[in-house]
């Protein structure tokens, strides 16, 4: 008998909902891998653990019998890989990491590639959100770290720079007139957007805030705007001509993958990127190892 926890989280599931529809839409299944793997676990048991009809699904006598000792054995093991889980966090052989998209699309695949070269035997798990995002799954230690630009302290969290940057700005070639600091200059002033189209982050972004101070500062006022959630979306709409987006300058790597023309702003306004974990919680030398080669790929090293 080989009973897999595949198969116990199946049974279980089915067994609760009554619904082989719902239960594998929850377990991320077909409904058709579902049912096949019911079907393994009672062939292996060697008797019917459900009755189905076109109403409902029930468990049978042998079903009701075997839920108690199933719950035990389930809930034992989950437990179990999670206690090893944490333990391979705590020794650095586990790492779960969390970025935002952008960063997690063109910084992190090169980033790992040159880490598990160093470190074949780590396990590393990658998470995708926004910096509120991120820093929450910091906080409540379901991510060893979290990268990304972090205006706001939280006392609970420890916050390690990483590199400093500036803003972009990008848009479409020759749609719009650069206006450098000084003659020849490759950079550009806040004026190219004054009465352009400016597309930004929407409100929660630190960019924004970062963008509107300047603007504020120097009583410039854009054209429309247009509030995008990603920087990837702000380059796509750059790049078909909608207006001009103002970006991380740790971005400019992703701006490479469309038609666009980028320019560094000045006057400069910098920030820090970091990483941001636990106050308390270890740093393994693995976590250390990987935020130094990051900092290496994202000033294109």
């Amino acid at each position: 008998m080989n009973i897999s926890l595949r198969q116990l989280r199946a049974f279980l599931g089915v067994a609760a909902s009554g619904n082989f529809t719902r239960t594998a839409q929850r377990l991320h299944l077909s409904q058709a891998g579902l049912s096949a793997t019911i079907r393994e676990l009672e062939s292996q048991l060697n008797t019917r653990l459900f009755e189905r009809t076109t109403r409902a699904v029930v468990l049978t006598e042998a079903g009701k019998a075997f839920l108690p000792s199933a719950e035990l054995v389930e809930r034992e093991l989950t437990a179990a890989a999670a206690r090893l889980k944490e333990m391979g966090r705590q020794e650095g052989t586990t790492l779960r990491l969390a970025f935002t998209p952008l960063m997690a699309a063109n910084v992190v695949p090169e980033t790992l590639k040159r880490f598990l070269a160093e470190y074949p035997g780590v396990e590393i798990e990658i998470v995708a959100g926004s910096p509120l995002e991120i820093q929450q799954l910091a906080e409540t230690g379901e991510a060893d770290a979290a990268f990304g630009a972090f205006f706001t302290k939280v006392s609970g969290l420890v916050r390690k720079p990483l590199t400093s940057s500036g803003l972009l700005a990008v848009y479409a070639p020759g749609r719009y007139q650069p206006v450098p600091s000084t003659p020849g200059a490759d950079d550009t002033t806040w004026e190219i957007l004054r009465g352009q189209p400016y597309i930004g982050l929407t409100e929660d972004s630190p960019i924004h805030q970062l963008t509107e101070n300047a603007l504020y500062k120097r009583q410039i006022d854009v054209g429309s705007r247009m509030a995008v959630q990603h920087l990837d979306t702000a380059l796509g709409m750059a790049e078909q001509g909608f207006g001009i987006a103002i970006v991380p300058a740790f971005s400019q790597s992703a701006c490479a993958r469309y038609a666009v023309e980028s320019r560094r702003i000045t006057p400069e306004v910098s920030f820090d990127f970091s990483y941001v974990m636990r106050a308390g919680a270890p740093l393994p030398e693995t976590l250390a190892r990987f935020a130094s080669i990051f900092k290496v790929v994202m000033e294109g090293e």
